[in-house]
């Protein structure tokens, strides 16, 4: 039979070891009592010479820092400096060890410090209290708790504490109380930092430069967690400066019970500067090869070498979408003339699935059901050549339609698109079937890397058949219509699928070209839109748009009827049915215009109810769409309701209902919209 010292010490070192490898405990708790258990195996030879110091070294990589199963728990350095309370017993019952009892326990002293939640996670007493025990176990657990709250006390730079706990015997109706009181005791401060490098060290002196990066100053509270922190991150920051392969010892920490503070020596051998050398990746994903992944890197070979630079690159191939893991291992590469090193990177990485069927619904009120399916292979032309075949079945339109996007297409961030296929839409202001081509250059903006500025410059070409419902026994006409687009957006918002703060403005300009009847025309059409939003408190975000648009060159009557401008729907005017906008004629169908007016404000309040992150919206939009070039502001159609907001991880899901304020005839009382995004 083991003696009851060793059944003590090993409870207590597993108990311990379960708390800080059980993956419900707190990790706050973890980083602190991690460094002290550690930092005390490794302080009496100092303490020794220094009867008031107490030695605090900081503690060698984790995976070798946490007692094995076999190995003793080591005591507290310098036990004698900071004396250990006796437990106050009222029971009365020690000679019957045996004998069942139950209790409950209080704490007190350390809720002020924000370390009670930490003591009860890991808390013996605590996580037995209301069972039946026997006065051994007890002991104990009582022993064990006085050190608990002493290395929590410690991990906030409290030394000197004292940890008092007492046992109140049970009386009639309820059990014993087992009070655990916490005296913080001063906190220690560091009164000296020393950086020093190693004797054969390769690198600069380090003081200056890690000095700057050890986010520890004298003064500073002795806070474990605090300092452990500081030394994990040492190395990134290091790196971050050019010093790669930076060699960083342990950092001797003397604690000085006499003076109340703490002397801290880093040593520190910097090594070579580092540059970016070569990158080699394996043949995880056909065409990414090292020079395509050059044009990735916002590095040249030479550039100083960054882990913020390398960990860009992991997130733009992971952006590409064409791997499901990523890894970028620095490696020594040669040294160089100039005394610099070169940092070779090593990609390793795993295929995504390449192919994607996506499917997608909506409704609208005036649009009805709508359904849309592709089908995408995300590297059909390598390297990140994708091809999709998209179709559309809804109540007013139909699309058959191919994709070729080439992502990262000769530089960083810039695609090129080519779409092709057929449309047909019937809607109320016109009926038009569609064959067509397009090709666009633009940079891109996305979820990892918002741009302020993106652009677009495009060609498109189309024949078209269309018939004007406005126009009375109007007969179809054939259009054949070459476009050249361009845009250009400056975005100053704070998230690209649901902005709380800033702004966007784009500008977009088409010249057009068209054939109608053997004659030709040309016409320029021109758009404005700006959105803002701004932020009132942490809930509530009120947003703003405004539109402009106006062609200029022809008259209304002979440009095609899709190629007008028209208003009303979900993403327009709400309130109104798509093209419920704007003059019409006898029959009360849409005819079109040459410019465009659109404005919008939401008041947009976000909250959490029944586990779910929700929103509502109360909007108003108004609009106008007329015959002449100027947008006009005098007969203004106005709409409006209020929403629901569901967020998801890709973006709110948008629910509508709005009614028209000043309705035409034929305009339905309430319209509704479901989609994905916010309205703008």
């Amino acid at each position: 039979m083991p003696s009851p010292l060793h059944q003590r010490r090993d409870e207590r070192q597993s108990r311990l070891r379960l708390a800080l490898s059980c993956p419900s405990g707190k990790p706050g708790l973890v980083h602190r009592l991690l460094p002290l258990l550690l930092v005390a195996a490794a302080g009496t030879a100092q303490a020794q010479t220094a009867p008031a110091a107490e030695p605090l070294p900081m503690p060698p990589p984790a995976t070798d820092a946490i007692p094995g199963p076999e190995s003793p728990l080591p005591d507290l350095p310098d036990s004698d400096a900071v004396a250990w309370p006796d437990v106050e017993s009222t029971t009365g019952a020690a000679d019957a060890p045996d004998a069942a009892v139950r209790y409950s326990v209080e704490v007190s002293g350390l809720a002020e410090l924000g370390l009670d939640d930490e003591f009860r996670s890991l808390s013996a007493l605590w996580l037995h209290r209301g069972e039946e025990t026997n006065l051994a176990q007890l002991g104990r657990r009582i022993a064990e708790d006085r050190d608990l709250a002493d290395l929590l006390l410690r991990s906030i730079g409290h030394y000197g504490g004292q940890a008092r706990i007492s046992i109140e015997p049970a009386q009639a109706g309820r059990p014993s109380i087992v009070r655990v009181r916490a005296t913080p005791g001063p906190i220690y401060n560091f009164r000296e930092i020393s950086i020093t490098a190693p004797i054969g060290a390769l690198g600069p002196d380090p003081a200056r430069i890690v000095g700057r990066l050890l986010p520890i100053r004298v003064g500073d509270a002795v806070e474990a967690a605090r300092v452990q922190s500081a030394q994990d991150g040492l190395p990134i920051r290091l790196a971050d400066a050019g010093y790669p392969f930076a060699r960083i010892a342990p950092p001797d920490i003397t604690i000085d019970h006499a003076s109340r503070d703490a002397t801290l020596v880093q040593s520190v051998d910097l090594g070579r500067r580092g540059v970016f050398g070569a990158i080699r990746i394996d043949d995880g994903v056909k065409g990414m090869d090292e020079k395509h992944v050059g044009l990735l890197a916002r590095f040249k070979p030479g550039d100083r070498y960054s882990n913020a630079g390398r960990e860009d690159l992991r997130r733009a191939l992971v952006q590409t979408g064409l791997f499901g893991a990523v890894a970028i291992k620095p490696g020594e590469g040669e040294v160089r003339e100039d005394g610099t090193q070169t940092v070779d990177l090593e990609i390793s990485s795993e295929a995504a699935p390449m192919r994607t069927i996506a499917l997608a619904g909506g409704f609208s009120t005036g649009q009805g059901v709508r359904a849309e399916g592709s089908w995408t292979h995300r590297n059909l032309f390598p390297p990140e050549g994708a091809f999709t075949a998209r179709a559309v079945a809804a109540e007013r339109e139909q699309v058959a339609q191919v994709e070729l996007r080439k992502r990262n297409f000769g530089q960083r961030d810039r695609q090129l698109l080519v779409t092709g296929g057929f449309t047909a839409s019937q809607q109320f202001a016109f009926a038009a079937e569609t064959l067509g081509i397009s090709a666009a250059l633009a940079r891109e903006s996305n979820i990892l890397w918002q741009k302020d500025w993106t652009w677009s410059i495009g060609a498109q070409a189309l024949i078209t058949s269309q018939r004007d419902r406005s126009v009375r026994g109007d007969p179809r006409r054939t259009f054949t219509v070459l476009a050249l687009p361009a845009s250009i957006t400056w975005d100053r918002s704070d998230d690209l699928l649901n902005p709380s703060r800033g702004f966007r403005l784009t500008t977009r300009l088409s010249p057009e070209f068209t054939l109608r009847n053997q004659s030709n025309f040309n016409y320029l059409k021109a758009q404005f839109e700006a959105t803002a939003y701004k932020p009132f408190g942490d809930s509530l975000v009120l947003a703003g748009r405004f539109h402009l648009g106006s062609i200029v060159g022809a008259n209304r009557g002979v440009i095609a009827p899709d190629r007008r401008f028209y208003a009303g729907g979900g993403g327009s005017v709400r309130g109104y049915v798509f093209q419920g906008v704007g003059p019409r004629n006898e029959d009360n169908v849409p005819t079109g215009g040459n410019s465009l007016t659109e404005l919008a404000v939401e008041a947009r309040y976000r909250f959490q109810a029944l586990g779910q992150d929700l929103g509502i919206v109360a909007f108003v939009d108004a609009g106008e769409v007329s015959s002449g070039t100027t947008p006009a502001f005098d007969r203004l159609s106005l709409g409006a309701g209020i929403g629901a907001r569901f967020y998801t991880g890709f973006g709110p899901v948008r629910v509508d209902i709005a009614t028209p304020v000043n309705p035409q005839q034929g305009d339905p009382r309430l319209v509704f919209y479901v989609s994905i995004g916010q309205a703008f």
